[in-house]
């Protein structure tokens, strides 16, 4: 029988699935700890703990659509956790920052997705670390439209 897939392939599927693995045990754990989901972490760690962001800049960070981005931003100005203001250089734009309680909250789910992610590294050395770096950063996919 003939292999189907290369060697490659393989090991991206299985890249994936620790992905995956991984992203469930610090969505869980967010939840559990810090009554965050997913993409509101995203958001929050994307947001400067000192100073703004603009949200078009924002939405280049992170892996949704500016409307779904926007009703995010209302739930956690709903919840005290950011700030939304006009662009004071741009009127059309807008800002966000965080609040106290954001703030607050983005460095205790932060260091809980640490936890999570050093847990799961926990079997590497930093040789194995250092190694796994340097090949990750030699793949290369192709851009769109090449």
């Amino acid at each position: 029988m003939r292999q189907l897939e290369s060697e490659a392939v393989t090991v991206w599927r299985s890249m994936l699935l620790k992905h995956a693995d991984l992203v469930d045990a610090i969505g869980a754990r967010l939840r559990t700890e810090h009554g965050l989901i997913a993409t509101e972490f995203d958001v929050l760690i994307n947001i400067p703990p000192h100073s703004t962001i603009r949200h078009r800049d924002l939405v280049d960070e992170i892996v949704l659509s500016r409307s779904a981005l926007s009703r995010l931003l209302r739930r956690l100005e709903q919840r005290g956790l950011i700030e939304q203001r006009s662009d004071d250089e741009d009127q059309r734009g807008i800002c966000v920052e965080l609040t106290e309680g954001g703030r607050v909250l983005r460095e205790a789910s932060a260091k809980t997705n640490a936890e999570v992610v050093d847990d799961a590294f926990a079997l590497l050395d930093s040789a194995d670390l250092t190694c796994l770096s340097e090949a990750v950063g030699r793949i290369r996919p192709a851009k769109t439209g090449e």
